[in-house]
């Protein structure tokens, strides 16, 4: 497999992750505090108009994240430079959900699962991105000056 059809493997699967968060938009909201308060352990999920506003926005932003980088994706040979900014935004973000997760007290295995894989992942795709753009340099310059 080239570097470059794993950097794109790994865009796709990016989307579909994100894509999963579009159905969660439209749970019951009881059924958000089964898994807050159950699955999770985190308690009862406050039943107030922020609380779902803020959990179904959300939810339908990553989606929306995931559609742009399915699109990315469906678009390859034209917005493949785009790579590196998506990448980028993924480290930022990575960042700021560990500043935030640390300071909202959730437990320890949410804080290091969140943050730092987004920030990982998006090393990850940095380093295939390199080495397909590396790859395709040596490709383009065609066999040695020979006589």
């Amino acid at each position: 497999m080239t570097a470059d059809r794993l950097l794109l493997l790994l865009l796709r699967l990016n989307a579909a992750v994100l894509l999963l968060a579009a159905p969660c938009a439209l749970l019951p909201f009881a059924w958000m505090d089964a898994v807050h308060r159950d699955a999770l352990g985190l308690g009862s999920l406050a039943d107030l108009p922020i609380t779902r506003y803020m959990a179904r926005s959300l939810s339908l932003v990553y989606a929306m994240h995931g559609a742009v980088v399915l699109f990315v994706t469906l678009q390859w040979p034209r917005l493949r430079f785009a790579v590196p900014y998506l990448a980028g935004l993924h480290v930022v973000f990575g960042c700021a959900m560990l500043a935030v997760d640390l300071d909202a007290g959730l437990p320890w295995w949410w804080v290091a699962g969140e943050g730092p894989s987004l920030v990982a992942f998006a090393l990850v795709v940095l380093a295939v991105y390199r080495r397909a753009n590396a790859s395709s340099a040596v490709a383009s310059q065609g066999p040695a000056n020979s006589p």
